[in-house]
């Protein structure tokens, strides 16, 4: 475990330093419902709540390497403590490979604190005796847990048993199995369930308390936005705005990056969005619009000729069919071969790295993480048609609820994935004439009315 702290404690970037001091109120908030635990040996759930690129991820990774839990963890049977007393999962398949390989370093591949959530709920639920080694449990977007009917779908239950409980449910019970104590962490995001299966919400925490043997054990911890979720339950509750991550820390030069999002996706208004997008540009945060590809790319590597550091790569929705034409393959079989940890860690000279921009990153590889620049290739899966978007060429989603929403929330991922900015490419074709339109109408400026008054000087 030192190694890893050791690794974790390196000097930061000023963003990450940044980051740290924006997060502390809830890291100490957490650490001392940790601290109450232990001494009551009671059980807590805490809901931390907070916009994207807030720090929630931060905040989960700085509390699986905190080492007061060394000194509160409870010796298992044969006299031995946990080997690592919290751990940070996640169902978000990227984000686990590219934390793991960054923290490889510390032994283990990586896994000894960072987990996926699916092998976790694989493990426990088929091995009833078998007790967590951790007392803190943090579940990465826990408002994307799968309800019991994708967990049914998506996991083999054992000979004469059949898989009917959601994956809050699970962890409720995998909790009380732990001696002692145990926080389960809930790191909740908002406007960003992208799968089937992921819209159930945080009231499947709340019946998963209610549903356990013993609900008088624990205590639900949230920010006051939640409270509506648990009215009217008697599950004890303690509310503390320490829990709502509210400031976006991430584009730390594009503080209204996530409303103008909004305005260009979910109400679709250029007229609110326009304004938006020129307080982002002169504040420093760019966003650009091109239908010329090979521009993009040349922008990306200007910028960052001598910033060794940076990472920019080429983003685009995996529902598309249309991108190849444009040089753009995010086809199922090219994508599922990324090597996702080596694309974001890898040196800007390594032929896996996204700096190269050859290789192309969906919404399921880049959520959760994120570039100093973004090319999002715009796709025919949600465009402009008369006046509104469409996914009338997006084809199915299986099990979906609200298509629609979740075609949004892909391109609300795919936007705010840039820390400096985003440049998106829609491809030059009459199709994407409208999007393209709209865009411009949103303010987004012209990359190339941007880049030549530059190369003059």
């Amino acid at each position: 475990m030192r190694a890893a702290r050791d690794l974790f404690a390196r000097e930061p970037l000023p963003r990450i330093k940044r980051a740290r001091a924006a997060t502390e109120p809830a890291v100490n908030r957490v650490t001392e419902i940790a601290h109450r635990a232990a001494a009551t040996s009671m059980r807590h759930l805490v809901l931390l709540t907070g916009v994207p690129g807030a720090g929630k991820t931060l905040v989960g990774l700085q509390l699986v390497h905190a080492g007061f839990l060394d000194d509160l963890a409870i010796p298992r049977a044969g006299g031995d403590k946990p080997s690592a007393p919290a751990v940070f999962l996640s169902g978000n398949g990227p984000l686990v490979q590219v934390l793991q390989d960054a923290l490889k370093e510390a032994g283990g591949g990586g896994k000894v604190f960072v987990r996926d959530v699916k092998n976790y709920v694989k493990h426990y639920s088929q091995r009833k005796s078998s007790i967590p080694p951790e007392h803190l449990l943090v579940f990465d977007e826990a408002q994307r847990a799968w309800d019991a009917e994708q967990v049914g779908r998506k996991h083999t239950a054992s000979p004469g048993q059949t898989e009917d409980r959601s994956e809050p449910e699970h962890f409720i019970e995998f909790a009380e199995r732990i001696p002692g104590w145990c926080v389960v962490v809930g790191l909740v995001g908002t406007g960003q369930e992208i799968h089937a299966g992921e819209e159930g919400g945080l009231v499947q925490w709340r019946r998963a308390i209610e549903g356990s043997p013993n609900p008088s054990a624990w205590t639900v911890h949230g920010p006051p936005a939640l409270r509506d979720v648990f009215e009217q339950s008697r599950v004890t509750t303690d509310w503390s705005p320490a829990l709502s991550l509210d400031t976006e820390i991430r584009y730390h030069l594009a503080p209204r990056l996530r409303d103008f999002v909004e305005a260009l996706l979910e109400r679709g208004s250029s007229a609110e969005a326009a304004p938006l997008a020129e307080e982002l540009y002169t504040g420093g945060h760019r966003i650009y619009v091109t239908r010329d590809l090979e521009a993009a790319k040349r922008h990306a590597r200007e910028r960052y000729n001598n910033t060794a550091d940076a990472r920019y790569g080429l983003l685009a929705s995996s529902k598309d069919k249309d991108l190849p034409r444009f040089g753009v393959d995010n086809t199922f079989q090219t994508t599922k071969r990324l090597r996702v940890g080596r694309w974001y860690n890898a040196p800007q000279d390594d032929p896996e790295s996204c700096c190269r921009l050859d290789t192309v990153a969906t919404e399921f590889s880049a959520q959760g993480l994120e570039l100093d620049l973004a090319i999002v290739t715009w796709g025919s899966d949600y465009v402009r048609r008369d006046g509104s978007w469409s996914i009338e060429r997006s084809g199915k989603t299986r099990f979906a609820r609200d298509p629609l929403r979740l075609r949004q929330n892909v391109y609300r991922v795919l936007l705010t994935r840039g820390r400096d900015g985003t440049v998106v490419f829609v491809p030059p074709d009459s199709w994407f004439d409208e999007t393209f339109a709209f865009l411009e109408k949103s303010g987004l400026r012209h990359l190339l009315e941007v880049v030549r008054p530059q190369r003059s000087r």
